[in-house]
């Protein structure tokens, strides 16, 4: 079971999940994106839109240069070695992350967040984490106050 999302006596809803990778500000990537965007998005955009196309000739140009280009990135497939040489990197650092969680027993961090707050626990082990999770949703559910201090010590 992924995030649980849970309503407490008070109307503030929470999501209490477990995290694999540590976010900025606490949100992750999708918010953060959603957030650039609102801000005035990217610069390159604006850009494009200032060129000039009236003409025939930067047309033919820009065509020109696109053929000279593809067939740049056909004869000198470099660039597809250094893709599969990072997918690889990815590979690699995803499975001793997988060990390091799993193996070595790497605190989860179990997160409960509202709107305006948010709170982290480190729980050892991935079957007591979603115990810790579940427990956290519950205690939210019927109104208690679990402190978010890190530590991952629940009372039962």
């Amino acid at each position: 079971m992924g995030a649980v999302r849970v309503t407490s006596p008070t109307g503030v809803t929470w999501t209490v999940r477990r995290r694999w990778l540590p976010h900025r500000e606490g949100i992750g990537p999708r918010a953060r994106w959603r957030r650039h965007r609102e801000r005035g998005g990217s610069e390159w955009a604006s850009g494009i839109d200032a060129l000039d196309f009236g003409s025939d000739l930067a047309g033919i140009a820009i065509v020109l240069g696109l053929v000279v280009l593809i067939l740049v990135l056909l004869f000198f497939g470099w660039p597809l070695v250094l893709i599969g040489i990072d997918l690889a990197w990815l590979l690699l650092v995803g499975i001793f992350g997988t060990i390091g969680r799993v193996v070595l027993r790497r605190p989860w961090r179990v997160e409960a967040r509202s709107d305006g707050e948010r709170r982290d626990w480190f729980v050892q082990g991935f079957r007591q984490s979603g115990r810790h999770r579940d427990e956290i949703a519950r205690q939210l559910r019927h109104g208690q106050n679990p402190l978010g201090d890190g530590s991952a010590a629940l009372t039962h």
